[in-house]
């Protein structure tokens, strides 16, 4: 009797303890294997382009100026006082090119009372501004075919060059000025003074590809003569103008054929 009440016992144990025995050796769940190798990845976003620029035949029309391709003004003159206190024997017109420190231009002004020159007028000192402080938008246009060529920027600067040799008139107002100027080919090229009176040009011609726009500043300064060189890049911005013409060579005349009929 003993015997069968244990055997019934141990076998009610054994039937217990078997299915718990099972589900703790059995897995969690479904195993996932590695992915495979084969599987495509997300396709990645495709990234916007920029339109292409098409190519200027002409300075004419609309430009942005690249601050990163730029000189830095107020570097090029640090460079040009470094150079003349140590007796270099003027200005250095070919040193790196550099941003624009902090997205602007040169801190306090250069040309002002404390980095410019003693005894400066308030007309010498706007005209040093103007210069070391370049609109970010540029426009030029032919206003008279081979007479006037206007520049305007987005400071509210208009400069009206002569082509034609007139003897222009002086401005009392720095923002807007007439100034003579020549035909290099495509260049264009100012004859201008700077603000201490001594010699100065600005050339405007167009980069090798045609998608920029460089203006140059040609500066004597000292008793030297010595010239310092600031070159500011624009990049051409929306479409060209409609009808951008090529400039005519002095003393040379155009004619039109009629078309056969």
């Amino acid at each position: 009797m003993s015997r069968s009440l244990l055997k019934i016992s141990l076998t009610d144990l054994f039937s217990v303890a078997c299915p718990a025995f099972v589900s703790a050796q059995a897995p969690p769940g479904p195993m996932t294997g590695p992915p495979s190798q084969d599987a495509p990845h997300a396709a990645a976003r495709p990234q916007a382009q920029k339109p292409a620029l098409q190519p200027r035949t002409s300075i004419f029309g609309d430009w942005q100026l690249n601050r990163d391709d730029s000189d830095d003004p107020q570097k090029k003159m640090e460079e040009a006082r470094s150079n003349r206190s140590n007796g270099n024997g003027g200005y250095g017109g070919n040193g790196p090119r550099v941003g624009f420190p902090g997205g602007g231009m040169g801190g306090g002004g250069l040309g002002g009372r404390r980095n410019g020159q003693q005894g400066e007028s308030d007309e010498e000192r706007q005209k040093m501004q103007e210069l070391m402080n370049p609109g970010n938008r540029l426009t030029i246009a032919e206003a008279t075919k081979n007479v006037e060529i206007d520049l305007t920027d987005d400071q509210q600067r208009r400069m009206a060059l002569f082509t034609d040799g007139r003897k222009v008139q002086k401005s009392k107002d720095a923002n807007n000025q007439e100034i003579a100027a020549r035909w290099n080919g495509k260049q264009l090229a100012t004859d201008e003074k700077g603000p201490r009176g001594n010699k100065m040009s600005r050339t405007y011609e167009l980069s090798y590809d045609g998608t920029q726009l460089y203006e140059t500043l040609h500066m004597t300064m000292g008793r030297s003569n010595a010239t310092i060189l600031i070159r500011y890049v624009y990049d051409a911005s929306g479409a060209p103008p409609a009808a951008a013409s090529a400039p005519v060579a002095a003393g040379t005349s155009t004619s039109v054929t009629a078309p056969k009929q």
